[in-house]
C-alpha cells in the first residue's frame, strides 16, 4: 500500500513540474513604496469572516494557509498574535470558467471533408478543393489566487501578490497540495520586495 502512495505522489509532482515548465505561472505584485519591508519579521492572520460560503472547502483552505505560512517562515518571519504582528495576512481564491476558441486548418472537397492534398491530379476530382479552418472550443477553469498583507491598526494595504493559472485535473489530495504549494511559492517568490529570485 505504501508503494502505491509513493507512486501516485511521484506522478502528481511530475505532472505539476511539466505544467510549470510548459506554461509558467503568470504572477503580478504591487506594494507600498514608502514602507520599509525589512521591518517585517512577524505575521498574523486577519480574522476569518463570520459567514462562510456554502461552497467553502475547509481542506483547501488549510492547505493554502499552510503553504503561505511555510513560505513566510522560510524567510524568517514568525507567527505571533495579531496584537504583536508586523503585518496581517489575508488570501482570496476564485475560479472562473472560461472558453478558448482555436482555429485548426483543414482540407475539404465538393465531395465533403477529405484530407487529400493532391486530389486535383486524380480523375474525377477536378479542382473543387478548398482550405478551410475548423473551430474548436476548449473549456477550462482558471484559478485566481490573491495574497494580501496589511498594516495592523490602519489596515492599509502594504503588499499584494496574485497569480492566474489553468486548473489541471486534481483528483488526488497529494496533487492538490503540490499545486497549491507551487502557486503560493510563485506568488511569494519575490517577497520581500527587492529579494533576489533564486
Amino acid at each position: 500500500m505504501g508503494g502505491y502512495r509513493l507512486g501516485r505522489s511521484a506522478v502528481a509532482l511530475l505532472m505539476l513540474a511539466l505544467l510549470q515548465a510548459c506554461n509558467g505561472i503568470p504572477v503580478s505584485h504591487d506594494y507600498a513604496l514608502d514602507y520599509d519591508f525589512s521591518s517585517v519579521t512577524s505575521y498574523a492572520w486577519l480574522p476569518a469572516p463570520a459567514v462562510v460560503d456554502p461552497a467553502y472547502d475547509a481542506l483547501m483552505h488549510q492547505r493554502y494557509r499552510e503553504a503561505i505560512e511555510a513560505q513566510l517562515q522560510g524567510r524568517g518571519l514568525r507567527k505571533v498574535d495579531a496584537a504583536q504582528a508586523a503585518v496581517l495576512l489575508s488570501y482570496h481564491v476564485g475560479a472562473v470558467d472560461k472558453a478558448r476558441i482555436e482555429s485548426v486548418g483543414g482540407w475539404y472537397s465538393h465531395f465533403g471533408y477529405y484530407p487529400c492534398y493532391h486530389c486535383e491530379f486524380r480523375p474525377g476530382f477536378g479542382h473543387m478543393h478548398f482550405h478551410d479552418s475548423d473551430l474548436w472550443i476548449r473549456e477550462y477553469t482558471e484559478d485566481r489566487v490573491l495574497i494580501d498583507m496589511v498594516e495592523p491598526g490602519s489596515r492599509r494595504l502594504l503588499w499584494r501578490g496574485s497569480a492566474r493559472r489553468v486548473q489541471p485535473a486534481l483528483a488526488d489530495p497529494v496533487a492538490r497540495r503540490a499545486y497549491i504549494e507551487e502557486t503560493v511559492g510563485s506568488i511569494l517568490q519575490q517577497f520581500p520586495p527587492g529579494r533576489a529570485v533564486q
